[in-house]
């Protein structure tokens, strides 16, 4: 396999790296985490991208896009994760809402909301887990009941990421519950200002409320906001998922190798004699030796993308590994800076790793049911 980049390919890194040194704040993000001026912070610097040239990189021009291949994109996440810049408020919208409109939506859908949700004049949270409808999806109970040439949407979601900030909800409900359980789903844009909606933010462990619950009464969606077919919302969501845990992760390999040289960088001063310790050199050298892996299975599934291949279930690979990987991050930094990880400010990104990645191996699938993909479609095993 060749892995180079072509000198086009190169010079629009360093065209990038050159924007990136200029525009980047070095200063802090605004605290505390999950405030609204934080939130701010994080949709100026969407739009400052996008302003740039750097956003909808390998979208089509006919909808605000650059034209461009996933190569293009992957050099810009990578970038983007090599300053641990933030993935921004509306990931959902860029990386799941975008694609699939691109595949299933019409003309005047793609024409309206793509160019927007670039610009972040729109922002969107997605609606298909529920409280009994998680990795089991396909178990979701929010009904949408046809009424007048409208859907009556009525149900409850949860762990809906920025919901509290969104305006569209990209929605899963089951239109037929007469029809098998992967059947009888319909996907659906929503408005998140119409009456009937209800949002309550749920305060995680680290201290953040980017989940929420949604309570929908009767929420009135027309007809002309509905995804693809009805009772097709299943295979289209599937698709959707398939190319969140391939694609719309390109990005955190380079911010966790990031992370790890900063983790040895504050061990060198916080913790020497650790560090010299040989079992601590092997983690840090495996997680390293992991962590370029993961890279290069980035640049495997951009390859079979750009050469008009599927994303497959190997996706299910990618995901797990990220997924796992951050959480042995996390126990590193626990292990090599001792009491330091809890007392120290300069620990603070940390503790906060430390935290948010006991959920990475639940989102987006957990790692049991990637491992059950994994042994089904891509192994062969008998189930």
């Amino acid at each position: 396999m060749d892995i180079r980049f072509t000198p086009t390919q190169e010079e629009y890194r360093c065209a990038f790296r050159r924007w990136l040194d200029q525009h980047w704040p070095n200063a802090s993000w605004p605290q505390p985490p999950g405030s609204e001026e934080e939130a701010r912070f994080q949709i100026d610097w969407e739009r400052r991208l996008h302003a740039a040239g750097y956003s909808g990189v390998a979208w089509p021009k006919d909808y605000g896009g650059q034209g461009l291949t996933l190569v293009e994109h992957y050099i810009v996440q990578e970038e983007l994760g090599r300053v641990a810049a933030p993935e921004g408020l509306n990931n959902i919208g860029r990386e799941l809402v975008g694609p699939i409109l691109l595949a299933v939506g019409s003309e005047e859908q793609k024409r309206h909301y793509i160019p927007r949700l670039l610009r972040v004049d729109d922002l969107w949270c997605q609606g298909f887990s529920e409280p009994n409808a998680g990795s089991d999806l396909a178990s979701l109970q929010t009904r949408a009941e046809r009424d007048d040439g409208d859907w009556l949407i009525t149900g409850q979601k949860v762990w809906t990421s920025f919901a509290r900030h969104a305006n569209w909800c990209i929605l899963l409900a089951r239109t037929d519950r007469t029809a098998p359980r992967h059947k009888g789903i319909t996907l659906f844009l929503m408005p998140m200002d119409v009456s009937g909606i209800t949002v309550r933010p749920l305060k995680q462990i680290t201290g953040r409320s980017e989940f929420n619950e949604l309570f929908l009464d009767a929420v009135r969606v027309p007809d002309g906001l509905r995804l693809g077919d009805v009772n097709d919302g299943w295979r289209v969501a599937t698709a959707v998922l398939g190319f969140e845990r391939a694609t719309t992760r390109l990005y955190r390999q380079a911010r966790f190798m990031h992370e790890l040289r900063a983790l040895v960088a504050l061990a060198e001063r916080r913790a020497p004699m650790r560090l010299a310790d040989a079992e601590f050199r092997r983690r840090i050298a495996a997680l390293f030796v992991e962590l370029e892996i993961v890279r290069y299975h980035n640049l495997k599934i951009v390859s079979r993308v750009v050469n008009g291949a599927a994303i497959g279930p190997e996706a299910s690979l990618q995901k797990l590994a990220w997924s796992e990987a951050h959480q042995k991050l996390a126990a590193l930094a626990v292990d090599i800076l001792g009491d330091d990880f809890f007392a120290c400010d300069e620990a603070a990104h940390f503790r906060y790793i430390y935290l948010q990645s006991r959920a990475e191996t639940i989102f987006a699938g957990t790692s049991e049911i990637q491992r059950n993909i994994i042994a089904d479609r891509v192994l062969g095993l008998p189930r």
